[in-house]
């Protein structure tokens, strides 16, 4: 059977006797056109079963909301995991996610000072990027409804993890099981656009610590990259020297995948000889029986959905900034 084939703005504008600008400014401007005008053209469309395609059309005039999610090095399995929280909730609103993955600072700064976000989204979830007072300020102009994960701004709603809670935690964990020499496995250099969890986890792991009477000895710590490999090549260093650490802190379960690794190749025991805690609590760190922190990735992004999608529906509602609660998810490691 042979389709009939797509109706496009030109078959619009034929079939309503206006021309194409007529349309477009239909589509994108409706209060103005002429209402006898624009009801030829809704007639038209309905006629023709004309679907909007692209971008076409205000954020007042589409049917489907769009909401974007930015984030800085997507995919990031902890991103993904958030990502994951959102996704029903769109789906369940009928609203589109779009993914961008920002490589640089200029990048971002240009989406909104041209509009490139306002233009095609209706709401966006911002992870882990810094905003800079410009930014934001440009972002509350456009009217577009906006949220924050891992960062605060009084102008918007806001879904935080207490990280020095985090690094506190950890510490505390060590020390009730009598583990007293302490390392930790952290971040060297972030991206200049991303936040820095690293500095705020290590902060409550040190200050913890110190609080018990026990040092965080700067021998025991490493930095470098958010990676298995990275938190592998720290883990040897640390392990195979001839005073080495009892329990390792890893900021992230990517960086603590290394250190089991690690004391793998090395032969040693765990948590017998050497104990291992991540961050985060990705859905492999079940799989690689990683003791971790949980900063609940998957409900702040089910959260950050519910609130963009609020603001949409309700732009008056009072803005909220939420705080997670951390935990010790115990396994195997530690």
């Amino acid at each position: 059977m042979t389709k009939n084939p797509v109706a496009t703005i030109y078959d619009v504008a034929d079939k309503a006797g206006v021309s194409i600008s007529t349309v477009s400014r239909f589509l994108n401007t409706p209060d103005k056109v002429n209402a006898e005008t624009g009801r030829r053209i809704r007639s038209a469309m309905d006629a023709l079963s004309y679907i909007r395609h692209g971008n076409a059309g205000t954020r007042q005039s589409r049917q489907t909301a769009r909401i974007g999610v930015l984030a800085p090095f997507f995919p990031a399995p902890s991103f993904v995991e958030r990502m994951q929280g959102m996704t029903s909730v769109f789906h369940d609103a009928n609203c589109e996610m779009l993914v961008y993955s920002i490589d640089s600072p200029g990048q971002f700064d240009n989406h909104v000072r041209t509009g490139y976000f306002t233009k095609r989204l209706d709401g966006i979830i911002v992870m882990a990027m810094l905003l800079s007072e410009e930014n934001a300020s440009q972002l509350h102009r456009s009217g577009l409804h906006v949220v924050l994960i891992e960062q605060h701004h009084p102008l918007f709603c806001c879904i935080e993890c207490d990280n020095i809670k985090g690094g506190a935690l950890a510490a505390e964990y060590f020390l009730s099981r009598g583990y007293e020499a302490c390392g930790y496995i952290g971040q060297r250099t972030p991206l200049p656009y991303s936040l820095q969890p690293s500095e705020l986890r290590i902060r409550g792991y040190s200050d913890a610590l110190d609080a018990a009477g026990k040092e965080l000895n700067p021998d025991f710590i490493r930095l470098g990259e958010v990676s298995v490999d990275d938190g592998y090549r720290m883990a040897m260093e640390l392990l195979s020297q001839k005073s080495r650490p009892r329990a390792i802190f890893a900021m992230s379960d990517l960086q603590a995948f290394g250190v089991i690794k690690a004391a793998r190749r090395l032969k040693l025991q765990v948590p017998k000889d050497i104990a291992i805690l991540g961050f985060d609590d990705i859905e492999a760190a079940d799989y690689m029986e990683l003791t971790t922190i949980s900063q609940s990735l998957k409900e702040s992004g089910r959260l950050a959905a519910e609130l963009v999608l609020g603001r949409m529906r309700e732009p008056d509602r009072p803005l909220r900034n939420i705080q997670l609660r951390v935990s010790v998810v115990e396994r195997g490691s530690a």
